[in-house]
């Protein structure tokens, strides 16, 4: 008898653990949209270029000759998420936060020149360089209604990097 009971309690543990995974596996989001890629291998300025996608999600690299490294990820569901990272090596640690804006804005007006598909990030830097006295390093600004963008910046002796985040509620 005590077997009996031994084998119920653990087949209904595992039947529980069964259920528990499969309801979770179902309960994933689906989402409509996949990331694409916003760049392309043979752009002028990329030496080096990947593109992976996963789902809702992508990470895109570029390696670009004037020696930055951007990454770009992007997770694009409910919300949408990109996130460009800009990667040089030196020492920023006494640049000021108003640098850091400026450079955002520099750094989409560049991309913008790469072809007409990337055309759309000049206005999106002009748009931070007119609105860069109201910004601060590391705080969303709603910059059209639903679209927040926030520039921040990581720095060490080596190398720093600016982050640029869009996000669409």
């Amino acid at each position: 008898m005590r077997l009996k009971e031994f084998s119920m309690k653990h087949f209904c543990i595992i039947l529980s653990v069964f259920t528990l995974v499969i309801l979770t596996a179902c309960g994933e989001k689906k989402c409509k949209y996949k990331p694409t890629a916003i760049f392309e291998k043979n752009l002028p300025h990329i030496q080096q270029y990947n593109f992976e996608v996963q789902g809702p999600e992508s990470m895109e690299s570029l390696l670009l000759d004037t020696g930055v490294l951007l990454e770009i990820y992007q997770n694009i569901c409910e919300e949408s998420l990109q996130e460009y990272k800009f990667t040089v090596k030196g020492d920023f640690v006494t640049f000021p936060d108003s640098m850091w804006l400026r450079e955002a804005s520099r750094q989409l007006v560049f991309l913008s020149s790469f072809s007409p598909k990337q055309s759309a990030l000049k206005s999106w830097g002009d748009l931070i360089e007119q609105r860069r006295a109201e910004m601060k390093l590391g705080e969303n600004r709603e910059m059209e209604p639903g679209i927040f963008v926030k520039v921040d910046r990581i720095i060490s002796p080596e190398s720093g990097v600016l982050l640029l985040t869009f996000t669409q509620k």
